[in-house]
């Protein structure tokens, strides 16, 4: 019976910090919004919003030194009949190599104009090896390279 209890006490703590975890998450990509509406040239214009299907908000880290590893982590939100859904978590990593070195951090925003994208978003276990990525947020293009 102690066993039990000490092992429900454990998991009770391990959740509780991984909910801690997500608020922080959730709370890092509402400041990426603001951020994005804040600034002009960075803002999604209402109309392209207004049409939206969904939202994708994440942060990446890139660092390395001729090998080089990245890691991010983000929400996906849906558009519903009543508003936003609540947030879907999403996490993305890789590695790379070749002539490069420094660090930096990037945030995304990328609109779903579809179910589709927000259902490919919104599932996990995707793999993309050697993969480019380009989105266009406002009048300011951003670019990703996997």
């Amino acid at each position: 019976m102690k066993k039990i209890f000490l092992f429900l006490a454990i998991l009770s703590l391990a959740l509780t910090k991984a909910g801690a975890a997500e608020q922080d998450t959730v709370n890092h990509c509402a400041a990426i919004i603001r951020e994005f509406r804040q600034i002009p040239e960075r803002a999604i214009p209402r109309d392209v919003l207004r049409h939206a299907r969904g939202l994708a908000i994440m942060s990446v880290f890139k660092a390395g030194f001729i090998f080089s590893g990245k890691g991010g982590q983000g929400v996906v939100v849906a558009r519903t009949r009543h508003g936003w859904s609540g947030p879907s978590f999403i996490a993305t990593g890789g590695a790379g190599w070749g002539l490069q070195i420094g660090a930096q951090v990037t945030d995304f925003v990328i609109v779903l104009n579809n179910d589709a994208a927000v259902r490919a978003f919104s599932r996990g276990g995707n793999v993309t090896i050697g993969g480019d990525v380009s989105a266009a947020a406002g009048p300011v293009g951003r670019t990703a390279e996997g």
